[in-house]
């Protein structure tokens, strides 16, 4: 049986599409109310790769805590840096083909952590197989955006939603 590793978007956003403050702190989502976990733990159980952009990683390597991803493959996209960290190898490829070849590989599923800018690579090149979206209720106006204007159309079948406490939680499947 052929494996079929999918590449999953799990992020938090405003209601108008932020996914991060301007400066890429998220203090809004992180005293938004939740009840449990938001899925967060399934998906890690059902992934064994993560890749983000070089802001993320910095931004989540800043955090005062461990580096949470530590026991996951890591690659972080860079023009800037090259080789590799601790825990992290920097890439400055095509990233369609990076995430043909890497979707290729044996494995459990990836989880594309962020931020803005790489997940609008993803969305041009196609690549996003899982939204798992959590929306909190907040309006920003301003901020790092999930979207952008580019003229993108893909279609995805809604699997579930929950409420979350103050979240609302989406789930879809690329069609």
């Amino acid at each position: 049986m052929e494996n079929k590793r999918n590449i999953i978007l799990y992020v938090g956003t405003s209601i108008d599409g932020y996914i991060a403050n301007p400066d890429g702190t998220l203090e809004w989502l992180e005293t938004t109310e939740v009840e449990g976990d938001s899925g967060y733990n399934t998906l890690l159980e059902r992934i064994d790769t993560v890749v983000m952009g070089k802001s993320t990683y910095d931004v989540v390597r800043g955090f005062d805590m461990d580096y949470p991803y530590s026991t996951y493959k890591n690659y972080v996209f860079s023009k800037s840096t090259t080789g590799s960290d601790e825990y992290a190898s920097f890439i400055d490829e095509d990233i369609k083909t990076f995430v043909e070849n890497l979707k290729q590989a044996p494995g459990k599923d990836i989880w594309l952590v962020g931020g803005g800018n790489l997940a609008r690579e993803f969305f041009k090149e196609n690549l996003i197989d899982e939204f798992q979206i959590a929306i909190a209720p907040i309006v920003l106006g301003k901020g790092i955006s999930l979207y952008s204007g580019d003229n993108i159309t893909q279609s995805y079948k809604l699997m579930k939603v929950e409420k979350l406490g103050q979240l609302a939680m989406l789930h879809y499947v690329k069609k």
